[in-house]
């Protein structure tokens, strides 16, 4: 999945200033055709676990965890002026859970509570060390369940927001509530570029790449 999102992203950009006369998806708006694309990575750290060893199989592990990253670091660095935006979520965002150039290209943190500051500063960056009250390390208490604390881009200081807490039930009834608003964003684009008059769309690493269709969830 990761290989064909990346290819997705290069078709993308490939043709985005052609197709929609602008470089960022964003001056213009995600649509129909052009749909926004969220890649949602669950316990992110099981994808980019190191593993040592000589024996075949953990070269196999390594090697796939290393082509893990790879892939990931060009969605994260690449994707968001063509639409696609990336979530990597784990229990704990250091280093060794997530590689620190993937994570610290990301340009929202967000953290529930932390049992210590050297997980705030992890999930949240440096400067969290200066807002002491604003700490998820202060959350301590069954008063803060569903409390987060967020750090955004080019704003100064922290922001804590809580999110509900939302049932198995009542999630499985929103999705299907929901679910005819999704599409496949490849077939999607093959869609957009059958109307503009675009074939066989390169990609920005090179012309002339097939068009890989993902896969439905």
């Amino acid at each position: 999945m990761f290989k064909r999102l990346v290819e997705l992203r290069r078709r993308r950009s490939s043709v985005i200033r052609d197709v929609l006369g602008v470089k960022n998806m964003w001056h213009v708006g995600p649509s129909r055709l052009w749909p926004l694309t969220v890649v949602l990575i669950d316990e992110a750290n099981t994808f980019f676990r190191e593993y040592k060893g000589g024996d075949a199989e953990t070269k196999r592990l390594a090697a796939l965890t290393a082509e893990n990253a790879r892939l990931v670091e060009d969605l994260v660095k690449k994707g968001r002026s063509v639409g696609i935006l990336v979530i990597l979520i784990s229990q704990k965002t250091t280093g060794d859970a997530i590689p620190t150039f993937i994570r610290d290209v990301c340009p929202v943190g967000l953290s529930f509570a932390q049992k210590t500051v050297e997980a705030a500063v992890a999930a949240l960056g440096d400067d969290i060390r200066n807002w002491p009250d604003a700490s998820p390390v202060t959350l301590q208490d069954p008063a803060y369940v569903g409390v987060a604390v967020m750090a955004m881009q080019g704003r100064p200081g922290f922001t804590r927001i809580r999110t509900p807490y939302v049932s198995d039930a009542d999630a499985a009834r929103i999705a299907e509530a929901t679910s005819h608003l999704t599409a496949d964003p490849a077939l999607c684009l093959d869609a957009l570029l059958d109307t503009t008059g675009h074939t066989n769309p390169g990609n920005d690493e090179g012309p002339g790449g097939p068009a890989v269709p993902l896969a439905k969830p």
